[in-house]
């Protein structure tokens, strides 16, 4: 039969959904959470299963452990399992985890502890908010030392999050930088403290979670689009999108603010 999200033999990640909040996590601690070919399948099959699940309203991706991610897992990737090479409508690859990400019509967390590097920054990068510790490390290719240039994203994010200066010395002089340093760069949302993390994570995925999901998916796919579009074609491409804002959380926030009452939205 159809694998689905609570039915899913998953070995490599956990997943948890508390109300509109789905929970992944990176589940390979022996590894330090180093992505192999089935976490990306796993990760890729929670993204489409929850892609037309109304009940899921926010996506966080979190490590277990000691962090989030440190790249991928270089004592080899492994296979695919035939379940899911069957089911998938996306090939296993980082371009495509990172693009489920990014077309998925409802906000996405990153929750950054302890260190983030390589593709495992990059998983972070495609999503739309990123949480970091202040004592997070993040770093990305280190093409000095290692001789090694990621085609894996980091060229096409940082220098849209940080700017071409800052992304120029950050990829390729392979400065790490903590939490707090990446929050000033622009190349995560926040960072808070040890003491504050877990709060601000369930503080930002609460409130997405009651916001109204439809407009928000809208707005997500105008920002995505347009990074690759001139002005005027931006324009043509966001004017049709117009027609759907007959999603009735529209119609519940021009009440609310007529009534003078806090909004309740479906996210339909």
């Amino acid at each position: 039969g159809e694998m689905t999200l609570d039915a899913a033999p998953f070995t490599e990640i956990l997943w948890r959904q508390e109300g509109g909040v789905l929970t992944l996590a990176l589940n390979r601690p022996q590894k330090r959470n180093a992505i192999n070919s089935l976490m990306l399948a796993e990760l890729i099959f929670a993204l489409e299963q929850c892609a037309d699940d109304e009940s899921v309203r926010v996506v966080v991706i979190r490590g277990t452990e000691k962090g989030f991610c440190p790249g991928d897992d270089l004592s080899g990737m492994g296979e695919v399992p035939a379940e899911y090479a069957a089911t998938l409508q996306h090939p296993v690859t980082h371009a495509a985890l990172q693009a489920c990400l990014m077309a998925l019509a409802k906000p996405t967390i990153a929750a950054i502890h302890g260190f983030a590097f390589g593709v495992g920054l990059d998983l972070a990068m495609a999503c739309d908010f990123r949480i970091a510790h202040e004592q997070a490390q993040l770093r990305d290719q280190r093409v000095i030392e290692r001789g090694m240039h990621a085609v894996t994203g980091c060229a096409w994010f940082q220098p849209r999050a940080m700017g071409v200066t800052r992304a120029l010395e950050f990829l390729i002089l392979g400065k790490a930088l903590s939490g707090q340093d990446a929050a000033e760069a622009g190349m995560v949302t926040m960072a808070v403290s040890d003491s504050a993390f877990e709060q601000a994570v369930a503080d930002m995925a609460n409130r997405l979670a009651n916001a109204p999901t439809k407009a928000i998916g809208l707005m997500k796919r105008q920002i995505y689009t347009g990074l690759n579009l001139k002005h005027s074609d931006f324009m043509d491409f966001a004017a049709p999108l117009i027609s759907e804002v007959s999603i009735e959380d529209r119609q519940e926030g021009i009440a609310a603010f007529l009534e003078k009452r806090p909004p309740n939205f479906s996210g339909r």
